[in-house]
C-alpha cells in the first residue's frame, strides 16, 4: 500500500511540475499581449512616417510634373520659332538672290549702254535739269537695289543670330527636361520602395492585430479571480472599433474633415475634424471609454474635452456649453460628458469633434458609424 501511495504522489508531483499554474499562463499571455500592443504602436509610428514621406514625395512629383509640362510648352514654342525663322531666312535668301540678279541685269544693261549709247541717253535731255534727272534716276535705281540687298543681308544675319540663341535655349531646355526625367525616375523608384515598405508594415499590423485577438481569446480559457488582469486582457481597444463608434451628438455634419474653402474668401483652411450641427444644450456623449486628459477652454474651440482612450488614441469635443466631467475622471462609452454650445468662429450651434492618434488627426467619418463619407 505504501508503495502504491508513493507511486501516486510521484506521478501527481510530475503532473504538477509539467503543468504550470493557470496564473502563470495568464501572466505570460498578458506579457505577450503587452509586447504585441507595443509592436503595434511601433508599426503605427512607422506607417505614419512612411505616409508623411509619401505625401512629401507626391507633392514633389506633382511640382515636377507641372515643371515638365511648362518646359515642354516652352520647348514646343522654341521649336516653332526656329521653324518660323528658318522659313523667313529661306524666303529672305531667295529675295536677296532675286534682287541681286535684277541688279546684275540692270548693270549689264547699263554696261551695254556705255560709250555713245550711254552718252546719247544721258545727253538726250533737252535741258540741264533733264540731264541731272536722268543721272539721278540711274543712281537712285542702283542705290535702291544695293540698299535692298544690304537690308536683306542684315535681316538674314539678324535671323541667324536669333536662331542661334533659340537653338541654345532649346538645347538648355532639353538638358533641363532630361534632368527632370532622371529626377522623376528617382522619385518613382522611391515611391515604389516606400509603398513596398508600407505594404509590409500593413501586413505586420494585420498579423499583430490577429495575434492580439488570439491572445484575448486564449485568455478566456482560464478561470482566475485576478479581475484586474482579466480586465487588462479583455478590454476592447479603440483601434478595433474603427467604423463602429457611436455618434458623439445627434445632428448633421455641416463641415467635413480636410481642406475647406472659406465662403466669399480666396483662401482655404485645413479642418482637422467635423462640425456637427445640433440644438444648443444637446447631450454630448463619449464615443469610447477613456480618461479625461483635458477639460478647459481653448482659443477658437471654447469649452473643450479631450479623452484618452489608450494606445495613444484621443477624441476631442469642442464648442461645449457645459462640461459634465473633470480632469482625470474615467468615463464609459456613451456617457454624457458635456452639452453642446455655439461655435465662436461662425456662430453655428453644434459640436466640433476630432479623432487623433498621437498628434495626427484622422478623418472621424472613418471611425464613427453612420457618418457619410
Amino acid at each position: 500500500m505504501r508503495k502504491i501511495l508513493l507511486g501516486i504522489l510521484f506521478f501527481v508531483s510530475i503532473a504538477m511540475a509539467e503543468a504550470p499554474p493557470q496564473e502563470a499562463n495568464l501572466k505570460k499571455i498578458a506579457k505577450d499581449l503587452q509586447i504585441a500592443k507595443e509592436n503595434l504602436e511601433i508599426q503605427e509610428l512607422k506607417q505614419k512616417k512612411i505616409l508623411t514621406a509619401l505625401y512629401s514625395i507626391n507633392k514633389n512629383m506633382k511640382k515636377l510634373v507641372t515643371e515638365k509640362a511648362e518646359l515642354e510648352q516652352q520647348r514646343n514654342m522654341t521649336e516653332l520659332q526656329i521653324q518660323t525663322l528658318n522659313s523667313k531666312i529661306e524666303e529672305n535668301g531667295k529675295q536677296t538672290e532675286a534682287q541681286r540678279a535684277q541688279l546684275t541685269d540692270r548693270l549689264r544693261a547699263i554696261y551695254k549702254l556705255k560709250g555713245p549709247t550711254l552718252a546719247r541717253f544721258l545727253f538726250a535731255a533737252k535741258s540741264s535739269s533733264d540731264l541731272e534727272r536722268n543721272l539721278k534716276i540711274l543712281g537712285i535705281v542702283a542705290k535702291r537695289d544695293l540698299e535692298l540687298i544690304k537690308n536683306y543681308r542684315e535681316s538674314i544675319k539678324d535671323m541667324h543670330d536669333r536662331k542661334g540663341r533659340l537653338e541654345q535655349k532649346l538645347a538648355s531646355l532639353k538638358d533641363v527636361e532630361a534632368n527632370l526625367r532622371i529626377h522623376e525616375q528617382k522619385l518613382q523608384k522611391e515611391i515604389s520602395q516606400k509603398n513596398s515598405i508600407l505594404a509590409g508594415i500593413r501586413r505586420t499590423k494585420v498579423f499583430t492585430q490577429e495575434q492580439i485577438k488570439n491572445l484575448k481569446t486564449k485568455s478566456l480559457n482560464y478561470d482566475i479571480a485576478d479581475t484586474g488582469l482579466m480586465d487588462m486582457l479583455l478590454k476592447p481597444s479603440f483601434e478595433a472599433q474603427r467604423g463602429a463608434l457611436p455618434r458623439p451628438v445627434e445632428g448633421l455634419v455641416v463641415k467635413n474633415f480636410g481642406l475647406m474653402k472659406v465662403p466669399d474668401q480666396s483662401y482655404v483652411i485645413s479642418n482637422k475634424g467635423l462640425f456637427i450641427s445640433a440644438n444648443p444644450g444637446s447631450n454630448v456623449k463619449a464615443v469610447f471609454s477613456g480618461v479625461v486628459s483635458f477639460a478647459g477652454s481653448l482659443p477658437g474651440l471654447g469649452q473643450v474635452l479631450i479623452l484618452d482612450h489608450g494606445d495613444h488614441y484621443y477624441t476631442v469635443y469642442g464648442n461645449n456649453a457645459n462640461l459634465r466631467v473633470q480632469l482625470g475622471q474615467e468615463v464609459a462609452q456613451a456617457q454624457v460628458i458635456a452639452t453642446s454650445g455655439r461655435s465662436s468662429f461662425d456662430q453655428q450651434n453644434g459640436l466640433y469633434f476630432e479623432v487623433r492618434h498621437f498628434s495626427e488627426p484622422y478623418n472621424p467619418t472613418e471611425w464613427v458609424k453612420g457618418f457619410s463619407r
